[in-house]
């Protein structure tokens, strides 16, 4: 009799192997993925109950309804190339939902304010849809593994304990080790591409006429896990920005007045150049390689990465001043799993940052704008490493460089923090500035930049010498691979404290910064 129903080709026990692997990679991937939703979901939703009862249930739904159309379509298709289908339209939908899981997330959230319905419905818009599919594989694969009915028991079990497998691994995996590794669309990318490879796997092997080896499938898998690029976080700048960029012509790129600063963008060759303008002088603030995003153009900009070498762990990273984004962008792709962030007083250097050098906010960095003094008064979070590089124009200004803001700085490190700042030494200034945080660090480190133009002043909490200190720039290279050898830095930067230390000690009640900046701003024409 015709059911309808395309004729069955027996396989071998390779096959059997196939479809009991694809029942542990699937395992994995659903419930890797639901570990990952909460991560989307956080952002717009929160963390809390009722996020994660959305989550399981929108997953359970999911499973649920991937069962019943499972099992239908196996009965009417039983073809591991349909089979292949289905994992890899779910595949194919876990690698595009990085690029458009923000704003499904924004709309839900902004359309309903009760938060358990938006988080269900938000839920739902990105999970129901690929978990189906993939919740179809099981009975799909009991189905054409069945050859009896007295075999119906066992083949049932095996494979959903080994689809159980597959998930208890892919929850701890994810959870343990790829979220505190990578971020999460890399790892969504991640699962998106094994899916895909299961899937291709049964889709040739519809074709196959002689049964599948295990050793085929082992040979495979290596290659496949040898062709993966290694995943990392998701980049602090646009790629596409700095290759047009990189295309323009060189000379300058545009000009942008604030009520802060007179901002030129220029090119020269490879480097793109954010600097200001004051009186005719123009004073380089930040430089990007376009060609090189491991580069830092400028100096004095890798010498304040020395910084990086004293704390035991750099989970908190504060940035005042943000200029292109040079040091963020470069501590980023060193530690991908530290938060950054990044004040920046004036919004037409965000604007330019992120119009011409690319810079974009990521689950690891913040772009905020404020006043320095302002955010440090208002956020109490201690921070491992504090970057102090914050000019308006051609100094500093006068709130940033007295007692109370470094004794403000020094409340907000992390026990063994540490805080970099850049001084030039001005006439006058550089004393009254090196007397003055003094009061608040008992430990300074003096380093300069080969042009002597900027000296880099870090303000620790612990005390060392400096041979433990080059011991630790030893080990932080080791452990960070810098560009920038941070141990050659300790070694041949190093200058000693200055021992006759005029000007007054400057407080908010007295701080004369802008009058002794001015007989000084030779030494701020240049980097």
């Amino acid at each position: 009799m015709n059911t309808g129903a395309p004729a069955e080709q027996p396989h071998g026990d390779g096959f059997a192997i196939l479809l009991y692997l694809g029942a542990f990679v699937t395992g994995a991937i659903v419930m890797g993925f639901e570990m990952l939703g909460s991560r989307y979901l956080a952002p717009s939703f929160g963390a809390g109950i009722y996020t994660w009862a959305a989550l399981i249930s929108t997953v359970l739904a999911a499973l649920c309804a991937g069962y019943f159309v499972g099992g239908y379509a196996a009965d009417r298709y039983p073809s591991p190339a349909v089979l292949g289908a289905t994992v890899a339209v779910g595949s194919v939908y876990l690698l595009l939902l990085p690029a458009f899981s923000d704003s499904v997330l924004q709309f839900f959230a902004w359309q309903i304010d009760d938060i358990k319905w938006g988080s269900l419905a938000a839920a739902t818009a990105i999970m129901l849809f690929p978990v189906t599919f993939l919740g179809m594989y099981s009975p799909f694969a009991i189905r054409l593994l069945m050859h009896s009915k007295q075999s119906a028991g066992m083949v049932s079990g095996t494979v959903y304990g080994i689809s159980t497998a597959g998930s208890i691994l892919g929850t701890l995996a994810t959870t343990f080790f790829l979220i505190p590794l990578i971020g999460t669309r890399a790892i969504t990318i991640a699962l998106g591409i094994v899916g895909l490879f299961v899937a291709a796997l049964l889709i040739v092997s519809s074709r196959w006429r002689r049964p599948v080896r295990l050793g085929v499938l082992v040979a495979l898998l290596a290659l496949q896990a040898a062709m993966l690029p290694p995943a990392r976080a998701e980049e602090t700048f646009d790629p596409q920005i700095r290759a047009n960029m990189l295309a323009r012509k060189d000379g300058q790129i545009a000009h942008l007045e604030t009520v802060y600063n007179d901002i030129f963008v220029t090119k020269a060759a490879n480097v793109l150049t954010l600097s200001f303008q004051w009186k005719g002088w123009h004073f380089d603030e930040s430089q990007v390689n376009l060609a090189d995003p491991d580069d830092l153009p400028l100096l004095y900009q890798r010498t304040m990465t020395v910084a990086a070498i004293f704390p035991p762990a750099i989970k908190r990273v504060l940035v005042l001043g943000l200029g292109a984004g040079s040091i963020p962008v470069y501590l980023q792709r060193i530690l991908p799993d530290a938060m950054i962030d990044s004040v920046e007083l004036d919004p037409g250097v965000i604007d330019v940052s992120k119009k011409y050098f690319g810079l974009r906010e990521t689950k690891t960095f913040r772009l905020i704008e404020s006043d320095a003094r302002v955010f440090l008064n208002r956020h109490a979070e201690p921070y491992d490493i504090i970057f102090v590089d914050a000019f308006t124009g051609s100094y500093i200004p006068f709130h940033l460089m007295t007692k109370e803001f470094y004794e403000l700085v020094r409340s907000r490190l992390a026990p063994h923090g540490v805080a970099a700042f850049n001084f030039i030494p001005e006439e006058g200034l550089f004393d009254s500035n090196i007397r003055t945080a003094k009061l608040a660090f008992e430990n300074l480190d003096f380093f300069t930049s080969d042009n002597r133009k900027n000296v880099i002043v870090l303000g620790r909490l612990e005390s060392l010498s400096e041979a433990e200190a080059l011991q630790k720039a030893q080990a932080a290279q080791a452990r960070y691979k810098f560009r920038f050898d941070v141990s050659q830095m300790v070694a041949e930067k190093r200058i000693p404290m200055p021992k006759a230390l005029g000007g007054a000690v400057l407080t908010d009640d007295f701080s004369p910064a802008d009058v002794l900046a001015a007989s000084g701003r030779k030494y701020r024409r240049e980097k």
